[in-house]
């Protein structure tokens, strides 16, 4: 028995221990993943000592049950009833649902001198500073309009159809590659987009992201696999979730419940990409050379830079390496300056904040949060844009809240979406009542849409 005993505690203290920074399948963070492993041990420790203990221990906790019952029963109703509590408090009090206020919806403009001169492109809908509806386009998702006027965009959230449009809504082409998070429309006239691949890892279905690059006629050039990298990109990070052994307990709640891909998990989820442009750190190291590619990863919470030939990472910033800790970030990018600009959108602290890294010694130069850091939190969606006039354009997506900040991070325009969930425009019953969220929202210079709408014989008219 005795060897028994010391067999079962070594081999608890021998496991490999997992991050616990690490994101799951679908979202939530992991406290550990230790713990289910440690399952399997405790059970067969139990059953090991069960017998032992029968005589010593249960036979005299029996008489105890017996003698105290009255009393015992109460002290289970108050633990129930405290359990109850805890669980209300944390669905319900503990990030309580903000409500439809009408008299918030809309653009809102509290300093017209400091905002910059634009308009704003959000689901297939292009606005300007007062909210002015100036055009909508019938595909809603990932809208990006070209310097030519054309507008290419995925028909909606995890549609299998993407593709390019003229300004006014004619087809030119689409294809039926189901795509998430990003068109990118590159310097060189390129296309870059995502879209994902099932395999089955460690005997569960996986999605893993693919980056495609397109040219402007619709045609794939490349493409980028994380699975087929998988074995190079995991030298750069700690083990994820998904690493575990199959015989570890993933919470049910991490699973994807439908997924047009097929997989039950998700393993990087890569929700971004931006290109190095020319900036002042270019020539310092092969990182900062114009053209390479940004990508965050939102499980695991990471920044790599990649060379824009090899796909070779460059350069790397992960959770814990940054002050305060990134959190699943969104959407970093980096300024003529040479800093990196990212939303962190602070996943394990409940509240988010847009920083501007130095990338060589991973120091904050930057940091915006609201005054009470809670009224700023958008937990899994978000972007942050930089405005030629230095402002930043911030997407608090869950909240359908953007915003325009100064670099002395005064709010001199916002804007809140109009429109409520319902059982048309959402798909999560919970969210019913609540404000329509914005994915992103993205601002255009004024004269270059007026410019377009001239081009386009339609002066300014809406359509």
């Amino acid at each position: 028995m005795k060897k028994v005993t010391i067999g079962v505690f070594l081999g608890i203290f021998l496991i490999k221990s997992i991050s616990a920074y690490i994101d799951p399948g679908t979202g939530g963070y992991l406290a550990t993943t230790l713990f289910s492993s440690l399952a399997t041990y405790i059970a067969i420790a139990i059953a090991t000592i069960t017998a032992f203990m029968g005589t010593y221990f249960f036979k005299p906790l029996k008489s105890f049950i017996v003698k105290n019952k009255e009393i015992l029963k109460f002290i289970f109703i108050a633990i129930l009833i405290l359990a109850l509590f805890f669980l209300a408090y944390n669905k319900f009090l503990k990030n309580p649902k903000i409500e439809f206020d009408p008299g918030l919806s809309g653009a809102h403009i509290y300093s017209q001198n400091e905002i910059y001169p634009a308009y704003y492109l959000y689901e297939g809908k292009l606005i300007d500073e007062r909210g002015n509806l100036i055009k909508n386009w019938s595909s809603i998702y990932l809208g990006t309009i070209d310097k030519n006027g054309d507008y290419y965009a995925q028909q909606y959230y995890e549609s299998p159809k993407w593709g390019r449009y003229t300004w006014d809504n004619q087809v030119i082409w689409e294809l039926n590659i189901p795509i998430h998070h990003e068109i990118v429309l590159t310097p060189d006239d390129k296309v870059i987009t995502f879209t994902k691949e099932a395999h089955e890892y460690n005997q569960r279905m996986v999605e893993f992201d693919v980056i495609l690059v397109l040219d402007k006629n619709g045609t794939i050039i490349d493409k980028w696999s994380t699975w087929e990298n998988l074995k190079y990109l995991q030298q750069f990070h700690k083990p994820l979730e998904l690493d575990s052994l199959p015989s570890t307990v993933i919470s049910e709640k991490n699973k994807k419940n439908t997924s047009i891909w097929g997989g039950n998990y998700d393993y990087y989820h890569l929700n971004s990409l931006a290109i190095v442009p020319n900036n002042s750190l270019q020539g310092e190291h092969p990182a900062f050379n114009p053209g390479n590619w940004i990508i965050s990863f939102r499980h695991g919470s990471m920044i790599f830079i990649l060379d824009k030939d090899t796909k070779q990472v460059l350069w790397r910033a992960i959770y814990d390496q940054v002050k305060g800790t990134l959190e699943g970030p969104h959407t970093p990018f980096m300024t003529k300056g040479g800093n990196i600009i990212v939303l962190d959108n602070g996943r394990y602290r409940e509240y988010s904040r847009v920083i501007s890294i130095n990338p060589i010694t991973l120091n904050i130069t930057w940091e915006y949060k609201a005054e009470n850091p809670k009224d700023f939190y958008s937990l899994s969606q978000g972007q942050v844009q930089l405005l030629p006039n230095n402002n930043l354009l911030i997407t608090e997506s869950e909240k359908g809240h953007v915003f325009e900040l100064t670099p002395d991070k005064k709010i001199v325009w916002e804007f809140y979406h109009p429109e409520k969930q319902n059982e048309i425009n959402s798909a999560v019953k919970e969210k019913y009542g609540l404000r329509q969220e914005i994915y992103r929202m993205t601002a255009y210079d004024k004269s270059f849409i007026d410019n377009i709408i001239y081009k386009n014989n339609y002066h300014g008219k809406t359509i």
